[in-house]
């Protein structure tokens, strides 16, 4: 059940002081652009025939950065008063030139600020956008959020394309994408009608190159850098150093009506972090713990975490990319455009440290305890389990996607024809030695302190390095396995019409055909004939150092040689048995679309008016697949799921109001999917006593029955352009969200009409079942809202005298606002919260200097907290805490004329000041996740001829 709320009254006022703080932001550099801004202007907003309107099918146009930096030929070139703006300074106003004639809200990059000074993904340089930032995994951005909001309201394409993903869900992990290899990139915070539906959020366009566009017959780009991360060397089994390289060649053949375009790019560097894990502080009454635990006699219960664990985590991780293109353009009325592109990302990752458990049972014996808050924080501990973690973690993630276009002009109508195939497979593997625990300290007793969102410390009596102390008593592995495959065909016809009001007219459809399977195994353990105890061969010594120093020094196990001593190297699991059936499934996907668009160009009244106005249609047959236990030995498939259609009306407006100002507005429906994972058709039952000898059924799983994110949205922004040196963007959106998917719990539900049967109930002591119950599953909530305000000004000063006329600015900063109210099915209690993943707050400003060939950039990203809830009785909510993430980079690129010319030298040093990612439970006292990644840096050259 859920709370509907609207767009409160108050909104008003936040509009005024975000507007009124974003324009304070400006005001020095927009009252010194006036001047700038009436001596060179740029032409009034482009018309209808320059503007962006590409049906699905048609992979997005890319802008030919490359002749921004590219020597001009011909007289033009040969006069010595022609200025030539190149580097980033060239790539913004590329950037700003495309984002004011686009018929939508978007933010663009182009090649020249990505491969300019290069990002280790296209993740990083997306996340620099207003409005935009990421989700660090392995200290790399990698998933994408869009104004606060959370990467699964996001969707990708590549070219025009929808893409599949190796999460296992929806989400595109953007590091899968090196920069080198993208052209273009696009974020579209406003839809239409001819994109492919998706993306409440908003949509991410990446295009790759498009040699027919480069400048003269051939362009070679070669890149070649070390890596260095200063946090390895602390880790013995992570590598301080590693590299980065790509090469990409484009030519044109045929009296260029022929274009091919290779490129490869690689990537080998540590994965590392050193990470503090703070258990939850589960409801009293809860695994173990008492009804009631006052320790510091004020009358009211504490909150007691279950444990906690420090870990180093040490290893290596290789990215592969390679892709090609070929675009055929025999005359000016065929088109055709192959292209391809593939990853390779391979993790070996070994994860070493200590845990501590059972603090919130009775036996622990907590003493002189330190409450903040009403949660225990530190104290004395006995009769507790400690033990070492001794586990590796390895990825093989796999990534292919193909597609062709063919375009052809008959007269006054544009034929566009498109198929494309996407597939992505992912093996995750997690396995471990179990832990018999500490052996020569029984019960363990400990001192601990925890310090909120800093590193706490602890003490204990246990020793944790001597090996025969140490004992394991058998071994496990938990294998993944998922795959999502894509086929999608897709057609379109645009007829020109050129009258007075209206300029065109484009009706498409697109068939798309997805399949997404996960095969797992909860728990696979191997016991040994007798405990193992380690001696000197098979272990090693390592320790914290840092903030970490404090923590005991630990012993690091060779599970390998562990492994085949005890159990031969020739063991194999026997996948067929292993993977956990009733966590395993398949997803069917099934989306017909069509759409119908009106472009529009005119004059209102004095002033331009141009824009779109469409429909698109999409109906989702959606089916999920599992085996399901037949009460006995016996298995049988179980489907569910189910159809519904959406009807998404789009429009945008664009109003030119001067030669240099400009709004826009946007009133759009639209709609995200819910993740795999979350409509899958597994679930795991377990008997709940509910009175003598009687029972009732409760499960966990999925839910096919899932409506997607449903949302109405507004967009407005005022456009200020200072000349050809910067602009001034002013935004405020709105989003009536009508639906939306969070975790929850289904009373009553009736298992055995749902095709799930009672688990036998020998040895359980039941005589009796009762088939409905509680089902914990992702749910729907309808009702809440989303709102916020983005302000941004890129600037260069070219009206300051030399040398201070390299400075220039990019500065953004968004609010956002959401709110909606869950109530608990089971204990009635109603909580009022933001989305998963929103950001009130976020700021990406980037400080530059470029003259003369020599270029350096300074850049902070910067989220205030989110949350991320999980329900079920204890309503615990994990919120991350705020975050600051510096970057700098440098580079000299050799004048023309010289004998290094097409030379850059560049240095690149990420997370400056080791900004961990940091979480916690309800309040900050209660210490979630710290997790620290260290510095990066990068040294190397780049070479383009």
């Amino acid at each position: 059940m859920t709370t509907s709320k609207r767009f409160p009254a108050s909104a008003a006022h936040h509009l005024f002081t975000l507007s009124a703080s974003g324009t304070a932001l400006a005001v020095a550099l927009f009252a010194a652009s006036v001047a700038d801004a009436q001596v060179a202007t740029d032409p009034a907003p482009a018309s209808a025939d320059n503007t962006v309107s590409s049906a699905p099918s048609t992979p997005a146009p890319t802008v030919a950065t490359q002749d921004a930096t590219a020597p001009s030929s011909g007289p033009a070139a040969e006069s010595s008063d022609d200025i030539v703006v190149t580097g980033f300074r060239a790539s913004l106003r590329s950037s700003i030139a495309v984002k004011r004639n686009l018929d939508v809200v978007a933010e663009i990059v182009s090649a020249e600020d990505i491969g300019r000074l290069p990002d280790v993904s296209i993740a990083e340089s997306l996340a620099r956008l207003p409005g935009v930032t990421s989700q660090r995994t392995g200290g790399q951005a990698s998933a994408i959020n869009i104004r606060g909001l959370s990467q699964d309201l996001v969707s990708a394409t590549l070219n025009g394309r929808e893409q599949v993903a190796t999460s296992g869900n929806r989400v595109i992990e953007f590091d899968q994408y090196p920069s080198e290899l993208i052209n273009q990139a696009a974020v579209y915070k406003s839809p239409k009608a001819s994109q492919i539906e998706g993306g409440v959020a908003g949509k991410v366009e990446l295009s790759t190159a498009r040699p027919l566009s480069i400048p003269g017959k051939t362009l070679v780009s070669v890149n070649v850098r070390g890596v260095y991360n200063d946090r390895a060397g602390q880790n013995p089994d992570a590598s301080e150093f590693g590299y980065r390289g790509s090469a990409s060649i484009q030519t044109k053949l045929l009296d260029d009506t022929l274009g091919l375009a290779v490129g490869y790019a690689r990537l080998k560097q540590a994965n590392v972090a050193t990470r503090f894990v703070g258990y939850d502080y589960t409801a009293t009454g809860q695994n173990g713990s008492p009804a009631i635990r006052d320790l510091d006699g004020n009358g009211r219960a504490d909150a007691i975490g279950y444990g906690f664990e420090a870990v180093q985590s040490g290893g290596n991780e290789t990215r592969d990319g390679v892709l090609g293109s070929v675009q055929y353009e025999p005359t000016d009325t065929f088109r055709v455009l192959l292209d391809g592109y593939y990853s390779r990302f391979k993790s070996d990752v070994f994860r070493r440290g200590i845990r501590v458990e059972n603090l919130q049972q009775t036996s622990s014996n907590l003493t002189d305890p330190t409450v903040i808050g009403n949660t225990i924080v530190g104290g004395n501990a006995s009769g507790i389990r400690t033990r070492t973690i001794q586990q590796n973690e390895n990825r093989l993630d796999k990534l292919y996607t193909f597609g062709g276009n063919v375009q052809k002009d008959i007269g006054q109508l544009t034929l566009t024809a498109d198929g494309s195939y996407s597939r992505a497979s992912s093996f995750f593997n997690n396995s471990g030695l179990d832990d018999n625990g500490n052996t020569t300290a029984t019960p363990t007793t400990l001192s601990y302190k925890l310090d909120g969102l800093n590193v706490g410390s602890f003490s204990t009596n246990a020793n944790y390095t001597d090996p025969a102390a140490n004992t394991f008593e058998g071994f496990y592995i938990v294998p993944q396995k998922d795959t999502d495959r894509l086929y999608a065909f897709a057609g379109s016809a645009l007829l020109k019409i050129d009258g007075p009001f209206l300029k065109s007219f484009e009706v498409g459809g697109r068939y798309g055909n997805r399949k997404a399977e996960r095969t797992i195994t909860s728990f696979n353990a191997f016991s040994f004939a007798a405990p193992v105890t380690l001696t000197g061969s098979n272990s090693t010594t390592a320790g914290f150092k840092g903030k970490f120093s404090s923590f005991p020094d630990f012993i690091v196990a060779d599970i390998g040689s562990i492994f085949d001593s005890q159990l031969g190297p020739d063991r194999v699991v026997d996948q067929t048995q292993a993977f956990t059936q009733d966590q395993s499934f398949t997803i069917d996907e099934k989306t017909y679309a069509g759409y119908g668009q009106l472009n529009f160009d005119t004059i209102a009244g004095s002033l331009p008016f141009k824009g779109n106005i469409g429909l698109r249609v999409v109906h989702t047959d959606q089916s999920s697949s599992s085996t399901i236990s037949d009460g006995g030995t016996g298995r049988y498939l179980n489907t569910r799921g189910r159809k519904f259609t959406d009807w998404l009306p789009q429009a945008n407006f664009i109003l030119g109001l001067t030669e240099n100002d400009q709004a826009r507005l946007s009133l759009s429906r639209q709609i995200s999917r819910p993740r795999f994972f979350d409509f899958r058709n597994s679930i795991s039952t377990n008997l709940v006593s509910i009175g003598g000898t009687a029972a009732r059924l409760d499960g966990s799983g999925g839910n096919p029955a899932l409506q997607p994110f449903r949302a109405n949205q507004f967009d407005a922004t005022y456009e200020h352009y200072f000349g050809n040196s910067g602009s001034l963007v002013l935004g405020a959106f709105y989003k009536d969200v009508r639906s939306f998917v969070i975790g929850g719990v289904i009373p009553n539900y009736d298992f055995a009409a749902n095709g799930i049967s009672t688990p036998p109930l020998a040895g359980t002591g039941f005589t009796s079942v009762v088939t409905t119950g509680n089902l914990f599953a992702p749910i729907n909530g309808n009702g809440g809202y989303v709102y916020g305000f983005e302000g941004a000004i890129t600037k260069t000063f070219d009206f300051l005298p030399a040398p201070f006329d390299g400075l220039g600015a990019v500065l953004n900063i968004s609010y956002n606002q959401s709110d909606v109210s869950i109530t608990n099915a089971i204990s009635g209690n109603t909580l009022s919260l933001s989305l998963p993943g929103l950001s009130k707050i976020v700021s990406n400003p980037t400080l530059f200097y470029e003259k003369n060939g020599f270029q350096t950039r300074v850049s902070m990203r910067y989220r205030s907290k989110f949350v991320a809830p999980q329900f079920g009785l204890s309503e615990q909510i994990v919120t991350n805490a705020a975050e600051t993430v510096f970057d700098a980079q440098m580079s000299y690129e050799f004048p023309q004329g010289s004998p290094l010319a097409g030379m850059t030298l560049l240095a690149q040093a990420n997370n400056l000041t080791d900004q961990p990612t940091r979480s916690y439970f309800g309040q900050t006292a209660q210490t979630g996740t710290l997790q620290y990644f260290g510095r990066q840096f990068y040294l190397g050259a780049s070479f383009r001829f």
